[in-house]
């Protein structure tokens, strides 16, 4: 078939488009992202089509090698969507056409409409790009998880109103944030519950009369069931909107993280050194080592904030029913998808090659008054005083030290003796080995065994519960993986049969 600029759409038109019109109106740029899934999902469908018989099997064989060869082209690269269409279904029937004859190509899209083709495209990419993200994810986490193993005595000062609050451990620190990177996780693998149901046979909104058999073409798509009511199916794009929610959420995570370390690598406070590989250099200033790769993941949470908001604006408003709006909620999705994969990547990175000044983490535990707490949890347990009692006692010491600029750790019994009976009114006795063991920060982090505490046991017991459960959730995403791949070893078998079964037919008739 001879191919023209009005299309195969455009019979209830008279004129065709202008050129202006036609470049506004096309979404083939964006439509590379579903190339494969368009032809993959065309495949289900005419199978379906088949199965519910409004198609014979020859013409279903041409429609379907039409599309394999078509496949083969988009696998490798070589199918540019380029041409007279709005559309990789437009331009992808049109090819099938000219392939396969009119009579047999002009059924392939029989009880479909673009809008539950799209539908069902953009879900199949969407959780290919969710498994994608949630395996980086994983493999940060576990990054994290091993690095923390290494850290579990390496004292460190955390922060609270960016003030010295306690002391605790590096290791510690990297634990909180592989527990937070993993409820992203789960809340990525819960959202792909939702996004992997089948829109496919609601057509344009109201179904078809076709008895289009939906449970089918959802196996032999990976799917897990339906969007079964289609006027829902067409209408809602929320999967969309939760998956970049989802995304924002991660990232603004992964945002806080670059800027800890971004703050940590200061020279000012010396905790980390991000390695050359993920740095820049100044064009002016030879001394500079730039963490640009942090500051770029942090910069780049706002494309993320940024995609969630333009979805929903576009939604906002929409009547029930499919509107050509919705076409544009595509490039703010694979933006979401692009951000966040990006950041993924280097912040693995950083962390696989980061070092650690252990030394100068351990001064600034010494140096300043992060002991404080310690030390009126000793003087409560063992002193036999309330806890308000040693709050005011020891914020009277700590006054009192900053005043004169002496270090906390020179701290004697007559010091808590005199404080008590001024703050108190009464002498408390204390020894000298409750004051080092709470001044000293590796004895005082011993002590902190509180579940989900920072003594270097606790952690341990922590990091063995999140190993197993990080090998847990890699057996679920590969289960996960494993049945789309399986269901699209389906969808070729039965492909390939039936173009197998139609030559023979072909060679039966001719006979």
């Amino acid at each position: 078939m001879r191919e023209t600029a009005g299309g195969l759409y455009r019979s209830r038109l008279e004129r065709e488009l202008t050129e202006g019109a036609r470049l506004f109106l096309s979404s083939l740029a964006e439509d590379e992202k579903i190339l494969v899934e368009d032809i993959k999902c065309t495949m289900a469908h005419d199978l379906g089509l088949l199965e519910a018989g409004v198609i014979p099997p020859v013409q279903v064989a041409r429609i379907l090698r039409a599309l394999a060869k078509l496949l083969t082209q988009a696998q490798k690269g070589s199918l540019k969507l380029t041409g007279p269409y709005e559309d990789v279904h437009e331009l992808l029937e049109a090819r099938v056409v000219q392939e396969a004859g009119m009579e047999a190509g002009g059924m392939m899209h029989a009880g479909r409409s673009r809008n539950d083709q799209v539908a069902t495209d953009i879900r199949m990419a969407v959780r290919e790009e969710i498994l994608n993200v949630a395996e980086a994810l994983l493999a940060l986490v576990e990054e994290l998880l091993t690095l923390s193993s290494k850290h579990l005595g390496t004292v460190m000062v955390l922060y609270t109103h960016g003030l010295p609050a306690q002391t605790s451990s590096f290791g510690h620190y990297l634990l909180s944030w592989a527990d937070a990177l993993t409820r992203d996780f789960e809340r990525l693998i819960d959202c792909y519950r939702r996004v992997n149901l089948s829109p496919l046979g609601a057509s344009a909104i109201a179904g078809s009369s076709f008895r289009l058999p939906r449970r089918l073409t959802a196996r032999l798509l990976g799917f897990d069931g339906l969007v079964e009511n289609s006027v829902d199916a067409i209408t809602s794009r929320d999967f969309a909107l939760e998956t970049a929610s989802t995304l924002a959420i991660l990232h603004s995570n992964l945002s806080r993280v670059a800027e800890d370390l971004l703050l940590w690598s200061t020279e000012e406070f010396g905790y980390l050194e991000i390695a050359d590989e993920y740095a820049s250099p100044s064009s002016v200033m030879p001394q500079k080592k730039n963490p640009c790769t942090l500051e770029l993941v942090r910069g780049r949470a706002g494309r993320a904030y940024g995609s969630l908001t333009q979805l929903l604006t576009i939604v906002k408003g929409l009547p029930t029913g499919y509107s050509r709006d919705l076409q544009e909620t595509k490039p703010p999705l694979w933006a979401s998808f692009n951000a966040v994969r990006g950041s993924l990547r280097i912040l693995k990175g950083v962390f696989k090659t980061l070092k650690v000044n252990r030394r100068r983490m351990w001064q600034r535990a010494v140096e300043g008054f992060a002991a404080a707490p310690d030390l009126a949890e000793r003087l409560t347990a063992e002193c036999g005083i309330s806890f308000r009692e040693s709050h005011r006692l020891v914020g009277e010491l700590v006054k009192r030290f900053a005043k004169e600029a002496r270090s906390f750790r020179s701290l004697t019994t007559s010091d808590v003796e005199r404080a008590s009976l001024e703050v108190l009114a009464r002498r408390t006795r204390v020894d000298g080995e409750l004051i080092s063991s709470a001044l000293d920060p590796d004895r005082s982090l011993a002590l902190r065994r509180s579940p989900g505490g920072p003594s270097p046991g606790e952690v341990r017991r922590m990091l063995r519960d999140r190993m197993a459960r990080l090998n847990r959730l890699k057996a679920s995403l590969s289960a996960r993986r494993m049945r789309i791949e399986e269901a699209d070893q389906q969808l070729m078998a039965a492909v390939k049969r039936q173009i197998s079964s139609g030559r023979r037919g072909a060679r039966g008739g001719s006979g």
